[in-house]
């Protein structure tokens, strides 16, 4: 008889390693959807806080022109009737807000006045175009009952200076609703961003900002591959 080893049978692959193959190829792609799928179903959005702003038809830019607030990404400030000595609030917003973010498209800034405040926005503009491109920037002019009007359509919890002036600035959507905060740890409702600090503005309003621009751009994104999809 030889003395040659006997030849080994061929090795039968375990059941466990054809199941940890099976879910390899089939679960683990099914899983990867559903965690996407979860993950547009919460994206983050920017709580709305009031419905229905007023529109702007009682307003006009100081070179006459007329502007909305439907369908734009819109900042809104209101300066008063003295803006000049609100130079320090413009600043802050233009240099942490406007600069940042009007290249988006849709996004506009708005600053509310009197009729009297005219003649100080005129210099203050003059100021700042030498560093800044206000194409996006809107100062626009009305009624002290105008103001107070559209003011009053936020619904919020603020007041505005005898002036007509307030220290903060508000977001307003394209379906003319104010964004802003509904839990903040700090300071709970938020119908407004205070614009006294810099500070202040990096703490919340940027990051806000940043959410509305990116839920908006998520929005465009979804109906674009939709589109696409009906189209095949």
């Amino acid at each position: 008889m030889s003395d040659l080893p006997k030849a080994e049978g061929i090795k039968q692959t375990s059941r466990v390693a054809i199941i940890s193959v099976l879910i390899i190829l089939f679960a683990l792609p099914l899983l990867t959807y559903l965690f996407f799928l979860n993950g547009e179903h919460h994206f983050k959005t920017l709580p709305i806080v009031t419905e229905e702003v007023m529109e702007l038809d009682r307003f006009e830019t100081i070179d006459g022109n007329k502007i909305r607030l439907q369908d734009s990404v819109s900042i809104v400030t209101f300066l008063g009737s003295e803006p000049y000595k609100r130079i320090g609030y413009v600043s802050n917003v233009n240099e942490k807000i406007y600069k940042d973010f009007h290249e988006f498209d849709g996004f506009q800034m708005i600053s509310v006045l009197p009729k009297e405040g005219a003649t100080d926005i005129e210099e203050i503009k003059a100021q700042m175009a030498e560093t800044t491109d206000l194409s996006d920037w809107h100062f626009i002019i009305g009624t002290d009952k105008a103001i107070n009007d559209l003011f009053n359509s936020f619904q919020s919890n603020l007041t505005l200076n005898k002036d007509l002036s307030s220290e903060h600035a508000f977001v307003i959507d394209k379906q003319r609703s104010l964004r802003g905060r509904t839990n903040d740890e700090e300071l709970g409702m938020v119908y407004g961003y205070d614009t006294y600090l810099i500070a202040n503005l990096n703490k919340r309003m940027m990051d806000d900002i940043r959410v509305l621009l990116a839920e908006y751009r998520f929005a465009f994104k979804k109906n674009r591959d939709e589109k696409i999809q009906n189209n095949e």
